[in-house]
């Protein structure tokens, strides 16, 4: 505008109008600045793989802290494991050589007898207590997983999930199949990132673990 003395002035709008103004451009910025993870959940690994609906997906960061929290119930992970098979077996040797001689004389008498009893005791004890030493990790806890997600979205009628509005960054994606957690690494940027789960294009707890 022209003031009153012939000089041009440039007029602002009020502060508070500026404000707003700043803060829509910054929203919009930001959101232009997220993206997506989309994908499908398979439950084989076949061409004619069978797709799994209502199939909850879990959305985990991959940062240290859940690489910590997933190696302390990851025995697979920790010598302690290797060390709990050996000394199983080597239980199973100590009681073997008690009883493996005698156990024959010791079926031939009465079923009632003391040494028989505690035959089958023991027996009974190995066999209740080995049946989970089959060189496997036991399965991670599903309340583990839950705790440590940011995000959770259950599959459609074909097989498809969603997480939207992501900051660029790397995430985890996992899901169970097949009675075991299945983790799929990816890295979220300014677009959608397609990740399909299928039992072996993707990892178990214990291999992610060890890579965070």
């Amino acid at each position: 505008m022209i003031g009153e003395h012939g000089s041009i002035g440039v007029a602002f709008p009020p502060r508070s109008s500026s404000r707003r103004l700043i803060l829509a451009i910054g929203l919009v910025a930001a959101a232009g600045c997220k993206g997506s993870i989309e994908g499908t959940v398979y439950g084989t690994d076949s061409p004619d793989a069978v797709r799994l609906s209502r199939q909850a997906v879990f959305l985990v960061a991959a940062s240290s802290d859940v690489g910590s929290a997933l190696k302390t119930v990851c025995p697979a992970n920790a010598a302690g494991w290797g060390e709990a098979i050996r000394a199983e077996r080597e239980r199973f040797g100590v009681l073997a050589a008690a009883y493996g001689d005698s156990a024959k004389d010791e079926f031939t008498q009465r079923r009632g007898s003391r040494r028989w009893t505690a035959l089958v005791r023991l027996m009974n004890v190995y066999r209740d207590s080995a049946a989970s030493m089959n060189g496997q990790p036991p399965p991670i806890p599903g309340d583990l997983v839950e705790k440590l997600s940011i995000n959770r979205a259950n599959t459609g009628s074909d097989g498809r999930y969603v997480f939207q509005q992501l900051p660029p960054g790397p995430y985890l994606v996992a899901t169970e199949l097949r009675d075991e957690f299945r983790w799929v690494p990816v890295e979220v940027k300014r677009s959608a990132a397609v990740v399909d789960v299928r039992p072996q294009a993707s990892r178990t707890t214990c291999d992610v673990a060890r890579g965070l």
